[in-house]
């Protein structure tokens, strides 16, 4: 009886060690990941004092309910699987959703907010593991910091003059949070190409370009800096006037006549309506004028109208920027 009972003994330590053996091998996998970055400090987002800090946030890997206040990140976990990720609660903004995302705009999702502003009672019910902000709700940092215990929060702001590099160093840091899916190593190599073939295309063209945004009847122009300065950054596009908006604070875009189009003359005009894409009425019909089709662009049917979607709403997303990039290769396709 004793050596039965001693067998046994030896049977459940070994069964313990053998189990404790696996829980070990799990600890390779970290519950927690330290993210660097810069985040803002304000009261709100009009708060002249505003200061920026760069921080190592310490992230929850494969977090299970994520407050999400960007639609590019949402793009991005989009294109991989939000099931495969292992996230089973969402918390999104839920105004202007783009259509290709509306999949995400139904109640089973919790409403986040705005892009601006956070609804903290919702969240607060919520119980998110991640926040992840970008830059029209970078402010929000400090008072998501409180209102929810300190919960991790994830800046994704663009740097406008570096925008392959931030789209690139946000899918780096969502791998590393989603625990090591090799998708977003996929995406990362996919960008890089496609961007590359597009600016041997453009630096083969020597093509001087100006960008332009619609709104009803204004147009205001965007250059080297500014938040589609990827088409001279990294898409190798000339700049018809290279001083021209040339800042990467340069959200809204500068005043421009169409004397001054008409005198710079470039071989490419590039076009964002922002009425269309926040569901207003189509206006570009404001650039169709004697002044505007004396230029080189017009005349040779250089003119091209970007998805205004993909450059304006999901700026920063997988699936947004490949639609970027390809409205660029289209005036190269014959």
């Amino acid at each position: 009886m004793r050596k039965l009972l001693y067998l046994s003994l030896i049977f459940v330590l070994s069964f313990s060690l053998m189990a404790c053996t696996i829980v070990d091998d799990n600890k390779n996998y970290p519950e927690t990941v330290t993210i660097t970055q810069t985040v803002t400090h304000a009261t709100s987002s009009t708060d002249t004092n505003k200061s920026n800090e760069t921080v190592d946030e310490v992230i929850p890997t494969n977090p299970k309910n994520v407050a999400i206040f960007d639609f590019g990140v949402l793009d991005i976990l989009d294109a991989i699987g939000i099931d495969e990720l292992g996230i089973e609660n969402l918390a999104i903004v839920k105004s202007n959703v783009p259509a290709y995302l509306s999949k995400y705009n139904v109640d089973s999702v919790t409403n986040a907010g705005t892009l601006f502003e956070p609804n903290f009672d919702n969240l607060d019910l919520f119980s998110p593991d991640l926040v992840i902000i970008s830059s029209r709700s970078a402010w929000t940092y400090d008072k998501l910091k409180s209102e929810l215990g300190g919960v991790a929060v994830l800046n994704v702001a663009v740097n406008n003059t570096k925008y392959l590099e931030s789209v690139v160093n946000n899918i780096t840091n969502l791998k590393k949070i989603f625990g090591g899916v090799e998708s977003f190593d996929t995406m990362i190599s996919t960008l890089e190409t496609k961007t590359s073939e597009v600016k041997t295309l453009a630096q083969n063209s020597t093509f001087k370009a100006l960008i332009f945004m619609t709104n009803g009847d204004d147009i205001s122009g965007y250059g080297i800096g500014s938040r589609f300065g990827f088409i001279h950054n990294e898409l190798g596009f000339l700049a018809a006037d290279a001083n021209f908006g040339n800042g990467d604070a340069n959200t809204h875009g500068d005043i421009v006549s169409f004397e001054y189009i008409q005198t710079l003359n470039p071989d490419v005009i590039f076009i964002v309506d922002r009425a269309a894409a926040i569901g207003g009425e189509a206006s570009i019909g404001v650039l169709d004028n004697a002044l505007v089709n004396s230029t080189n662009a017009a005349k040779n049917d250089r003119m091209v109208l970007l998805d205004s979607v993909a450059w304006y709403i999901v700026s920063g997303g997988y699936q947004s920027t490949l639609t970027m990039i390809n409205d660029v290769k289209a005036l190269f396709v014959a």
